[in-house]
C-alpha cells in the first residue's frame, strides 16, 4: 500500500488469510483504510487476490463488491444480494480504521522544515561557466521540490538535480546545481517548496562575496593582523632597548 503524500493515507496491514497449498497456490486480502482529509471521512476497501490476480474488490463508498474474473462473478452476486451486511460490517472495518489513524496519522503528518544552503562551488573562468548549489537537509517528508530564480525569473536551463536521498533517519536531503555567467548586480535565489511551510521558501545567494573570495579575504586580514603583531612586538623591543 503506497503511502500518499496529499493527505489520502494508507492505513492498512496486510492480511494474510488464505495459505499456500501443496501445488503452491496462494492467496491474500488486502485490506486498505482510506483517510481523505481527516479521520471523519475514512473509506475502507478490501480486495481479495489469488495466484497474483485480484478476484474481488469491496469499496465502502459504494457498498459494492466487483468481480474481476468470471470465476469470481457469482461471489460478487452474492455479497451484492446483502447490501445491508456488506455496510454493517464496512462500519466495522472503519470504526477500526478511525482507532489506528488516531493513534498514528499525527506521526504520518508530522513535517520538519529542510535546512536550506545556497553557496557558490566554482568561479566563472574564461568559457567556463561559474556554478552555485542549492543544498536542502533534515526534511520530512520526502517530497520536495528546488527551484532556481534569476532576477526574479525561473531557470530551466543548466540546472541539475540530485534525487531526495535518505539520511537513514526518516530525513531525506537533496541537492540541484546551477551553472551560469555571472551578471553585475543581478539576483539568485533558491526557492524550496515543501509540506513544512505555507508558502514557498526562498534563500537568496549573497553575492557580495563568493566564498573564493571570502577565504581571500579571510587569509589576507589574518595576514594583516599577524603583521600587525609582529610590528608592535618588534616596536617594543626597540624601545626597551634603547631606553633601557
Amino acid at each position: 500500500c503506497t503511502m500518499q503524500y496529499d493527505r489520502v493515507i494508507c492505513l492498512a496491514l496486510l492480511l494474510p488469510v488464505l495459505f499456500e497449498t501443496v501445488h503452491g497456490h496462494y492467496g491474500f486480502i488486502l485490506v486498505l483504510c482510506r483517510v481523505l482529509g481527516s479521520l471523519q471521512n475514512v473509506e475502507i476497501i478490501y480486495s481479495i487476490n489469488y495466484d497474483k490476480k485480484e478476484l474481488l474488490r469491496f469499496n465502502s463508498t459504494e457498498n459494492k463488491v466487483a468481480a474481476y474474473t468470471e470465476y469470481a462473478m457469482k461471489w460478487a452476486d452474492d455479497f451484492n444480494k446483502k447490501p445491508e451486511w456488506l455496510h454493517m460490517e464496512a462500519e466495522k472495518a472503519i470504526a477500526d480504521c478511525k482507532r489506528f489513524g488516531q493513534l498514528y496519522l499525527p506521526e504520518v503528518e508530522k513535517t520538519v522544515k529542510p535546512e536550506v544552503t545556497v553557496r557558490s562551488v566554482r568561479q566563472a573562468s574564461g568559457k567556463n561557466p561559474a556554478m552555485l548549489i542549492c543544498s536542502a537537509y533534515d526534511f520530512y517528508p520526502k517530497p520536495i521540490k528546488l527551484t532556481w530564480m534569476r532576477d526574479d525569473k525561473e531557470v530551466t536551463t543548466d540546472v541539475t538535480s540530485t534525487e531526495e536521498l535518505a539520511d537513514g533517519d526518516w530525513y531525506y536531503q537533496i541537492h540541484s546545481h546551477l551553472e551560469y555567467f555571472p551578471k553585475p548586480g543581478e539576483k539568485i535565489s533558491c526557492v524550496v517548496e515543501h509540506a513544512s511551510s505555507h508558502k514557498p521558501m526562498i534563500y537568496d545567494l549573497d553575492s557580495s562575496l563568493s566564498e573564493s573570495d571570502r577565504n581571500k579575504f579571510i587569509t589576507g586580514a589574518a595576514g594583516v593582523v599577524l603583521g600587525v603583531i609582529m610590528a608592535a612586538g618588534g616596536l617594543i623591543y626597540y624601545k626597551r632597548k634603547h631606553t633601557g
